[in-house]
C-alpha cells in the first residue's frame, strides 16, 4: 500500500470515529471539511506555536462526536466576532476542542472531589 493509500486509510478512520452522520449534514459537511484540511497540512499554527504534521495527526486520533458537539456549540455561541476565514476558525476550534477535552477532565471538580489521579491515595 502506497503512503498516499496510507494516508486516505487514516483519515478515513479518523472520520468514522467521529460519526458525523449523527450531526445534520451540512455540519457534517463542515466538520468533514476541517478535519481533512488539518490532516492534509504541513502545519498548523495555533497561537504563537506551529504544530508539524505528525502532531496534528496525533491530535486528530483522539477526535469523536462528543468533541465535536463541544465544537459545534462553541462555533454556534459566537454572537459578537466577526470571522474572516470560516473554515480556519473551525479548524482552529475543532483542534482547541480536543485539547480541552482532555484539561475538562483534568479540572473537573467532580472527578477531583473523588479522590485526584489514579495512582494516588
Amino acid at each position: 500500500m502506497g503512503r498516499q493509500a496510507d494516508d486516505e486509510q487514516e483519515l478515513q478512520e479518523i472520520l468514522d470515529a467521529c460519526e458525523l452522520d449523527i450531526f445534520e449534514p451540512e455540519v457534517a459537511r463542515v466538520f468533514e471539511n476541517a478535519i481533512e484540511r488539518l490532516f492534509y497540512s504541513d502545519s498548523f499554527r495555533i497561537g504563537n506555536a506551529t504544530l508539524p504534521q505528525s502532531r496534528v495527526r496525533s491530535r486528530l486520533r483522539l477526535l469523536d462526536w462528543m468533541i465535536l458537539d463541544a465544537a459545534k456549540d462553541k462555533l454556534r455561541s459566537n454572537t459578537g466576532q466577526q470571522v474572516k476565514n470560516s473554515t480556519v476558525y473551525t479548524m482552529a476550534t475543532v483542534f482547541n476542542c480536543i485539547a480541552e477535552s482532555e484539561s475538562d477532565l483534568l479540572v473537573d471538580p467532580y472527578l477531583n472531589s473523588l479522590g485526584g489521579p489514579p495512582g494516588r491515595g
